[in-house]
């Protein structure tokens, strides 16, 4: 599982990469074309506005995969550690079925829902902008799925959010 962990890493921060790049040079030539040579591209902000959906479900399960999220641990530093370790898990598993239902199932429900429907400016259909759910809840779940099965391993070589 840690092999996919690691696949999954540097696919989402190549794309994330990507999509980054490309909405600061798709932003650059929007302000250029439209005050240095006073040409309109309305394109350019729409798909940088769906460009920037996906890098945010992206990049926030590339960063719930890393254990860089925000977290409240007060609350939970309070328990000895058997304690802890049954909050950890509950944790994930309420997180797994919250993403599963919410981001995966409804986000396919609204994938089918808005495929018929085209963006304005582009033409470009709304289910591929709505795709960023679903795709980044999978994403959520495998990194879920990881921590879950890290529990079996001893605590030092556990990812633990600090």
């Amino acid at each position: 599982m840690s092999k996919i962990k690691d696949i999954l890493d540097k696919i989402l921060i190549s794309f994330s990469t990507l999509l980054l790049v490309s909405m600061v040079v798709l932003s650059t030539w929007q302000v250029l074309s439209r005050y240095v040579f006073n040409i309109s591209s309305p394109g350019t902000e729409e798909l940088t506005r769906y460009m920037l959906i996906w890098f945010g479900l992206m990049t926030a399960a590339y960063v719930f995969g890393a254990k860089k999220h925000i977290g409240i641990l007060f609350l939970r530093e309070k328990f000895n550690p058997k304690t802890q370790l049954f909050i950890e898990k509950a944790t994930d598993v309420i997180v797994l079925v919250t993403v599963a239902v919410l981001m995966v199932f409804g986000g396919i429900r609204i994938v089918m829902l808005t495929a018929a429907q085209t963006a304005a400016a582009t033409g470009m259909s709304m289910g591929f902008v709505y795709a960023a759910l679903p795709v980044s809840g999978i994403c959520i779940i495998l990194y879920t799925i990881h921590s879950l099965m890290s529990y079996k391993k001893p605590k030092e070589d556990r990812e633990v959010i600090l």
